[in-house]
């Protein structure tokens, strides 16, 4: 993911890689809205890392002052993003080992726990459902 200011027409864009769907223009004057962080971390073309200094400069090159609650707003959507990126890894590496590769998973295992899975695999448990 790429991002870039234009101050002639006071937006922020984030670019996502080639093999991504997905760009977003972001007016200087929609910056402040609470829930940018929270929902850009919902796409999974978005680097949570690169987020914060885009909308540091952009702040900057639109005059807004920032304030701990930006900060906070951020943080909360870096760390659910890192806990559903974990979750995803960690039931991939699952899926691999436990599951043989199956892709299509029952119901039951979409409400195991992180800590049912790491059981499984340091257990080398075959789960009931495989």
């Amino acid at each position: 993911m790429k991002w870039e200011i234009d101050t002639k027409t006071k937006h922020l864009s984030l670019i996502a890689a080639p093999k991504f769907n997905g760009n977003y223009h972001i007016s200087f004057d929609r910056l402040t809205e609470d829930d940018w962080f929270r929902h850009l971390s919902e796409k999974n073309w978005v680097d949570m890392k690169k987020i914060l200094p885009a909308f540091v400069a952009a702040y900057n090159a639109a005059g807004l002052k920032l304030d701990k609650d930006f900060f906070a707003r951020y943080k909360e959507a870096f760390f659910n993003r890192s806990e559903d990126d974990f979750r995803r890894s960690l039931s991939g590496v699952w899926n691999e080992k436990c599951n043989g590769g199956v892709i299509l998973m029952s119901v039951s295992n979409l409400f195991r726990t992180p800590d049912d899975f790491i059981d499984d695999l340091i257990s080398h448990k075959e789960p009931v459902d495989a």
